[in-house]
């Protein structure tokens, strides 16, 4: 019986907890195979102003510089939350536009971003480059008031947590309120917006200035 009241009181609890939608910005690092600085900005400007999914893992390499399992281009398997939007609000909303906000689009998918875009690709000079991005997406809370979600939103702008890969279906899934550890998911549509002036495109490795029969260093 004792049980029972437990998850009742559970139940009844969920039943009055609310949702809440800020859009957010983050930072991102991408990698980009090219010949040339130049080769690499034109490379680059093909993903500014796209959406990429989160939930397509085509988007995302942790493997090693100079083999051939890296991409053509390829975002670093973590990002950081930075803090809600400077043009945003924090919204009430209802489980219809969270599961609306929770699905994937098409247009984001890296074949659809990319179609050229090759999954294993080698520069003629074995160069990789990378820049910072400033990149948005909407961020959807599960709490009892606003003034509970205004107070958890100063806070991540605080903390700036990480947000991994590995760990997506905490971030990318409705289910993830059961998992993470924050009351917190992420609409997997991540918008590219600029790129960061704390790290300009540049280039940051290449076979030519590693020793001959090193191993690659991982990114």
């Amino acid at each position: 019986m004792s049980g029972f009241r437990m998850t009742l009181s559970i139940v009844q609890l969920s039943f009055h907890m609310r949702y809440f939608s800020v859009g957010l910005q983050m930072a991102a690092t991408v990698y980009i195979q090219a010949d040339s600085l130049t080769e690499a900005q034109g490379k680059l400007e093909q993903i500014l102003s796209k959406s990429i999914d989160a939930r397509d893992g085509r988007w995302f390499s942790d493997a090693s510089f100079g083999t051939p399992a890296l991409p053509e281009i390829s975002f670093a398997t973590a990002m950081e939350i930075r803090g809600p939007a400077q043009d945003d609000t924090c919204k009430t909303i209802n489980i219809d536009d969270v599961v609306q906000l929770m699905w994937s689009s098409s247009d984001a998918s890296k074949s659809k971003v990319l179609p050229r875009s090759s999954s294993q690709f080698r520069s003629k000079t074995g160069s990789f480059y990378w820049a910072d991005l400033e990149v948005r997406t909407v961020g959807i809370m599960k709490f009892e008031t606003e003034t509970e979600a205004k107070a958890f939103l100063s806070q991540i702008t605080e903390e700036r947590p990480p947000v991994h890969w590995e760990m997506a279906d905490e971030w990318f899934e409705l289910d993830g309120f059961e998992k993470a550890e924050y009351p917190l998911i992420l609409s997997p549509n991540i918008e590219v917006l600029a790129v960061s002036d704390a790290l300009p495109l540049e280039l940051h490795w290449s076979i030519s200035e590693e020793m001959k029969g090193g191993e690659g260093a991982r990114h």
